[in-house]
């Protein structure tokens, strides 16, 4: 039986190269840059002229090949090259290529109509034990000389790109879900009209997608990827347990804007909440300076971390504050699903945008703020000073960015300083407030549990259940 396998006949003619050559003696090993040229014949045999007769319109035709050096630089990458009829052959473009050792390692031939008609397959793939020279392999180029390669090459037909060692990719049209949407809370002491509220819903599809809408507490229309039998709903609101349901695709597609998908939180669910906010005699903070070290300074009316110029000394003052809340009031049963600490400020320190733009060296921050850490020692509020202040740790610490606000309280998520990891079995004392990275942003100052108007001391808001 006739062997279909073709040899491409790879012709590279190197003109004389620019280079200075001495009477005595000719090097070698003298490098310069010379022009490649494709020399291809095919026969033409039984059940390949479809492919490369000359009627087939072969002038169309092009090589691709990828060409590196010995180090593994490219020097070419899937570079298309066209070919011309010559006689009874064939002959690509002049490429320049510069002379040396290299390695070839692709070689397909394209049809007109952007088919791969015939290619070289690499080692180790299921079609390579077909060639005695499967990619890829080395080639030298000299000045003056004329190197041939001769890959040999196999027709497509109908095998994949995997059997011949090359790359393939596939497209995969996703077919959109839409579908119309409104979150309740089912409060059974409300009368109606329904209750609509907003809240996060996580979707999550059979093949691993999924994706976040946050709804508005109106009628929300939502598209989503339309490759799943079921979808799993995770719903989430603040003040509330996760909710989590299970919906068919049949399902989605019916929820039209008239007759929406309705979503219930029980008003059952929500968590539970402590409330602390407590006064100077219950109130437990402190803070400390390092322009005076060894004073304590617990009946201080700000929870602070500044660095602020002395105006007497002419010297920066840094100012740290420690915070402890007793935790007894809450049960003992209790799992602590968010904790949040609302802080208020009489007059804001003066704020310079530049600090958001500025980038520490060290760090490579760009932006200085305040942090506020968990405290692994005991203290006492009339005792602790800058020289004794306890060990914190950085692990699970909150940061606070500087910001400018119309009105003169912030909420910090602190949960993570308070729900026990793993991690983290360290004990608790309460938290450090201070400035982060280092000591060049003018900070925070915020009322303490000292402060004179009670609704701005700080507050601790505890969400829980049983």
């Amino acid at each position: 039986m006739k062997l279909l396998i073709k040899l491409f006949l790879f012709s590279l003619v190197l003109p004389s190269a620019i280079v200075i050559y001495s009477c005595e003696k000719k090097n070698s090993n003298v490098t310069g840059t010379g022009n490649a040229e494709f020399s291809i014949s095919l026969p033409y045999e039984s059940g390949s002229k479809s492919d490369a007769a000359p009627d087939s319109g072969l002038l169309s035709f092009q090589i691709m090949i990828s060409v590196e050096d010995m180090g593994g630089n490219a020097i070419f990458t899937d570079k298309l090259i066209p070919l011309y009829t010559f006689g009874t052959g064939y002959v690509s473009e002049n490429v320049e290529i510069m002379t040396g050792e290299f390695k070839l390692t692709k070689f397909m031939v394209i049809n007109p109509s952007g088919a791969v008609v015939f290619a070289t397959p690499m080692k180790g793939t299921p079609l390579a034990y077909l060639t005695t020279r499967p990619l890829p392999f080395n080639f030298n180029i000299f000045p003056n000389q004329v190197t041939r390669i001769l890959p040999e090459v196999l027709p497509i037909g109908d095998h994949t790109p995997g059997e011949f060692g090359y790359a393939g990719f596939g497209v995969q049209i996703i077919k959109p879900l839409e579908f119309w949407t409104v979150c309740f809370l089912d409060n059974p002491l409300i009368m109606a009209p329904t209750q609509f509220t907003s809240a996060k819903l996580t979707i999550h599809a059979n093949d691993g997608w999924y994706h976040s809408f946050n709804l508005e507490p109106t009628l929300n229309h939502l598209i989503i990827r339309g490759s799943s039998e079921f979808y799993t709903f995770v719903l989430e609101k603040d003040g509330f347990i996760t909710q989590t349901l299970q919906f068919s695709a049949g399902e989605l597609i019916g929820a039209i804007k008239e007759n929406p998908l309705f979503l219930k939180i029980p008003w059952g669910s929500q968590f539970k909440v402590l409330v602390l906010q407590p006064g100077p005699n219950d109130g437990k903070d402190a803070m400390i300076s390092n322009l005076e070290p060894d004073k304590n300074f617990g009946g201080h009316k700000y929870f602070e971390a500044t660095f602020l110029t002395e105006p007497v000394l002419t010297v920066m003052r840094s100012n740290r504050s420690l915070i402890f809340f007793n935790l007894d009031s809450l049960p003992k049963q209790a799992v602590i699903k968010k904790v949040s600490m609302q802080l208020s400020y009489d007059l804001p320190i003066p704020f310079d945008s530049t600090y958001l733009t500025n980038t520490d060296p060290s760090t490579g921050v760009t932006w200085y703020g305040g942090v506020l850490q968990q405290v692994v020692e005991p203290w006492e509020e009339d005792k602790v000073t800058w020289n004794t202040q306890p060990k914190t740790i950085e692990a699970n610490q909150v940061y606070i960015p500087p910001f400018i606000r119309n009105v003169n309280f912030i909420e910090v998520d602190v949960t993570s300083l308070f729900v026990s990891l793993a991690a983290n079995p360290l004990p608790n004392h309460g938290i450090l407030f201070r400035l982060w990275p280092g000591d060049m942003f003018p900070g925070f100052r915020f009322a303490s549990s000292d402060f004179t108007e009670p609704g701005m001391r700080p507050m601790l808001m505890i969400y829980y259940t049983l």
